[in-house]
């Protein structure tokens, strides 16, 4: 990525992200490793609720606790579905969806089924995200706390242009709020082509969430500037210290 291997000029940062709230608010800040202990999760939900960043990720055994620790502070609670390789059964993955949103998550972000979409089983597909898909908006009527935002995962390291184009598509036609380039536990994550290209397959009045390997501020002006209008990255602090020792007084 080419983000990656250059230094971002402080106007160019300052033209996407004026103050720092411009920036935190399309921050997805994720701990998802599994051999991350209960003090490191702990370290990080207090570190996001001080930075406010948009939403928090952690695995579905935390969210009681994520739940506790973002009280009061705006952040809203993101959790994984079917997570990481997306081949589980749409029980299951509805299953998990009704456990999060029973312990406070607002964001879902649901891995496809890489393999039925592989294969060109797109009904299947659609299916499998559309009842995700419905037990947020029934969660929506019955609460009335909120629309809660469904973003599908395509992996797109393992698909080609017109299996991205799909995905896509598929998630549209089944209700989802966003697409999503990567879990970042693929062999490889976000790249801004496949942002550009998700752009214009879903257009303007769609999420497209870029993901996977972003770990510096270059990188995040890459993803936005191809059309990206939310990050996912589990170095969200570290890209928010960047950003104010570039530009301090903001």
């Amino acid at each position: 990525m080419a983000g990656a291997e250059r230094e971002v000029a402080k106007e160019e940062v300052l033209e996407l992200f004026p103050s720092l709230g411009h920036l935190t608010y399309i921050l997805d800040a994720t701990l998802l490793r599994p051999e991350a202990d209960e003090r490191e999760y702990l370290s990080f939900l207090r570190e996001a609720a001080d930075a406010r960043f948009r939403a928090v990720f952690v695995p579905l055994y935390y969210l009681p606790m994520a739940r506790m620790e973002l009280r009061g502070s705006g952040v809203t609670l993101g959790a994984p579905i079917g997570f990481p390789f997306g081949y589980q059964s749409t029980d299951a993955k509805r299953a998990e969806a009704v456990y999060a949103l029973q312990h406070g998550a607002g964001e879902l972000d649901m891995v496809i089924n890489i393999s039925a979409l592989r294969s060109g089983r797109s009904d299947r597909v659609r299916e499998d995200i559309g009842a995700v898909v419905s037990l947020a908006r029934r969660y929506d009527a019955g609460k009335g706390e909120g629309h809660v935002v469904v973003k599908v995962i395509l992996e797109t390291c393992y698909l080609s242009r017109e299996e991205m184009r799909l995905g896509a598509l598929l998630a549209r036609e089944a209700g989802a709020d966003f697409v999503k380039t990567s879990t970042g536990f693929g062999p490889a994550g976000a790249d801004a082509e496949d942002v550009r290209f998700l752009r214009e397959v879903v257009g303007p009045g769609f999420g497209v969430k870029a993901s996977g390997g972003i770990r510096n501020l270059a990188q995040v002006v890459e993803m936005v500037k191809a059309g990206a209008n939310r990050i996912g990255t589990s170095a969200a602090y570290t890209i928010l210290q960047e950003y104010l020792r570039l530009v301090p007084w903001r």
